[in-house]
């Protein structure tokens, strides 16, 4: 298990909106998501392939990291499942997952 933002746009928070993401963040979240559940890391990897909603998501890496981390130490018969899938802020994603 690893923490980090898969969606970290501090430049786009809008704090009037406390459970909900833009669209942008949305589709780079789920896309990230898709590409873990089915062990497409590569796709997590070249994640800038996403087109906009990539360059939205992710503006710099300290937040993004981690997440690399965390495919790296997991082990290919592990089953990775989401215990957190939500949006916040306009722009933050807090989806985590968890390896077992």
């Amino acid at each position: 298990m690893g923490s980090g933002n898969v969606v970290h746009n501090l430049y786009r928070t809008n704090w009037a909106i406390e459970e909900a993401g833009e669209d942008w963040a949305r589709e780079f979240d789920e896309y990230i998501k898709e590409s873990i559940l089915n062990h497409k890391y590569e796709k997590v990897i070249n994640y800038s392939r996403a087109g906009a909603s990539a360059e939205l998501a992710v503006p710099a890496m300290d937040h993004f990291a981690p997440l690399l981390y965390v495919l790296g130490a997991s082990k290919k018969e592990e089953r990775a499942r989401v215990f957190n899938d939500s949006c916040v802020l306009s722009s933050l994603s807090m989806t985590s997952y968890l390896f077992d």
